[in-house]
C-alpha cells in the first residue's frame, strides 16, 4: 500500500490517469473503482451515473459520470470489456467512493476483452508511489 499525504493506493490495483483503478480477480473478471484520491479530490460527491449491465467499453472510454460540488466529468474505463455487474448500493451511499473506495466503494465488474495489453497502459506496482506524489504536487500548483 502506498501513502502520500493521507492518500492510500494498493500497489497490487492498476490505476488510470484519471485515477479510476482495476482489480484483476481470481475468475478472471475485473472490478473497477475510482481511487482514493480521484474521491477526495473531486470533494462532495453528489450524484453518479453508472453503465447497465451488458454494456460495452473500450480501455480510456467514459463508463459513467461522477458530479461533485467542485467538478462533474467522467469516469474512464481502464481496461477493454462488457459490464457483468453494477455496485447499486453506490448510488443510494456515495459516501462509499471515499470511505470504502477498495472495497464496498466498487462501481463495476467487467468481463474483459483485451486485458493484457490494456494493462499495459496503466500505472501498476512500484510506480504507483511516484506516480501518486506527482498528482498531488501538480494538484497543488493549481
Amino acid at each position: 500500500m502506498v501513502e502520500i499525504e493521507g492518500h492510500k493506493l494498493p500497489e497490487e490495483l492498476y490505476y488510470t490517469k484519471d485515477h479510476t483503478w482495476a482489480r484483476i480477480e481470481d475468475n478472471g473478471t475485473v472490478t473497477v473503482g475510482l481511487d482514493a484520491y480521484g474521491a477526495k479530490a473531486a470533494g462532495n460527491i453528489e450524484f453518479i451515473d453508472l453503465p447497465l449491465d451488458d454494456d460495452e467499453f473500450e480501455a480510456g472510454e467514459a463508463f459513467g459520470s461522477l458530479e461533485s460540488a467542485k467538478w462533474v466529468g467522467g469516469l474512464l474505463m481502464p481496461v477493454s470489456g462488457i459490464v457483468i455487474e453494477v455496485n447499486e448500493n453506490i448510488e443510494d451511499d456515495l459516501d462509499l467512493l471515499k470511505g470504502d473506495p477498495y472495497g464496498e466503494g466498487w462501481l463495476i465488474k467487467l468481463k474483459p476483452s483485451n486485458l493484457k495489453d490494456d494493462l499495459k497502459s496503466l500505472v501498476h506496482g512500484l510506480d504507483v508511489g511516484p506516480w501518486l506524489k506527482k498528482e498531488i504536487e501538480n494538484r497543488k500548483k493549481k
